[in-house]
């Protein structure tokens, strides 16, 4: 098979968009270096076999077609989160020579994959691991100048110096108190006060509660554009239409992603510890100075974050010395 011929790459996820975006993030920038062709399959589980182990979810299902994956066996398959492992060990019990990736720590034996891409922070090692600094994304400059585009007519409402602040909420590690978003609102208004307008989105696991007390500072501050969920999502185009971002500590997408683009980058607080995720809040500061917000807008300039760039370079070194060795 030639440089030029074109691959088949399935992005198996079970559909929820953070999930996915971090294997599909990785595929295409896979396909900016090697013609590729993309098909995302969605896993649907049950609850009760959501809920089995990845292994025991093999044990019973073990044909491709057991999880609902369609057409011919791909050379390239990309899982990530815990549903796409069992259809990632399908594919390769039934095509040996499908490349395997799992994005994330499998908490399994990294061999039962032919490669695996984890985040720094999970101290995962082996031969057929690579390491990155956070998660795979869908950012590129292409990406974010379409999507601000798009919204252009909005964002030309609302005078530059613009900042977006991206917020999370409740997950396995971190959660949003009342001190914290109390927090989160004070610097919203330290910046209204600065002179900037505010770009404000949400995500899924934000509480009704703080999204309602977003709301309602929008709806008295003239220079500002909330997006909570309805119409079309227009968080590339924050990013790409403000000049510094602001993002809450618990979501490592939101964190890199914001990193991705080069620009002044400030982390605001969670409840919770820490723990593993300080190492990757202490590569970020080291690499992009990320800090938490002090009100101090001043931060030394940085080379854009480029990880799923580098990590896509790997896979297809990866690849290539597999393909070497089968043929």
């Amino acid at each position: 098979m030639s440089n030029f011929d074109t691959l088949t790459c399935f992005v198996i996820s079970d559909g929820r968009r953070g999930i996915e975006n971090q294997a599909l993030g990785l595929a295409e920038a896979a396909s900016a270096l090697r013609s590729l062709e993309i098909v995302t399959q969605h896993i649907e589980n049950g609850a009760a076999f959501k809920a089995a182990s990845p292994t025991l979810q093999f044990a019973m299902k073990s044909k491709p077609s057991d999880y609902g994956l369609k057409g011919a066996p791909p050379q390239i398959a990309i899982g990530c989160g815990r549903q796409a492992i069992a259809p990632l060990l399908a594919l390769k019990k039934h095509n040996p020579e499908t490349f395997t990736i799992y994005v994330q720590d499998p908490r399994m034996d990294t061999d039962r994959f032919d490669l695996v891409i984890a985040p720094l922070h999970d101290n995962l090692t082996g031969p057929n691991v690579e390491v990155m600094i956070g998660s795979p994304n869908r950012v590129t400059k292409a990406e974010i100048a379409g999507r601000t585009l798009s919204f252009e007519k909005k964002l030309n409402e609302l005078p530059m110096p613009r900042a977006a602040m991206l917020i999370g909420g409740t997950s396995k590690t971190h959660n949003l108190g009342k001190e914290e978003h109390k927090a989160h609102m004070s610097a919203a208004q330290d910046l209204i006060s600065k002179g900037y307008s505010l770009l404000v989105t949400t995500s899924r696991r934000t509480p009704d509660w703080a999204i309602k007390d977003y709301e309602a500072l929008i709806s008295k501050t003239d220079k500002s554009w909330g997006y909570f969920g309805d119409g079309p999502n227009p968080y590339f185009a924050f990013i790409g239409g403000a000049e510094i971002l602001l993002v809450t500590e618990d979501s490592t997408n939101m964190l890199t992603e914001a990193a991705s683009t080069g620009k002044i980058v400030f982390t605001l607080p969670m409840q919770g510890k820490a723990g593993k995720f300080q190492s990757l809040y202490d590569s970020l500061a080291k690499r992009c100075n990320i800090r938490p917000y002090d009100g101090n807008l001043m931060a030394e300039a940085y080379e854009p974050l480029k990880e799923t760039q580098r990590i896509a370079e790997r896979l297809w070194a990866h690849y290539e010395a597999q393909t070497a060795v089968l043929n």
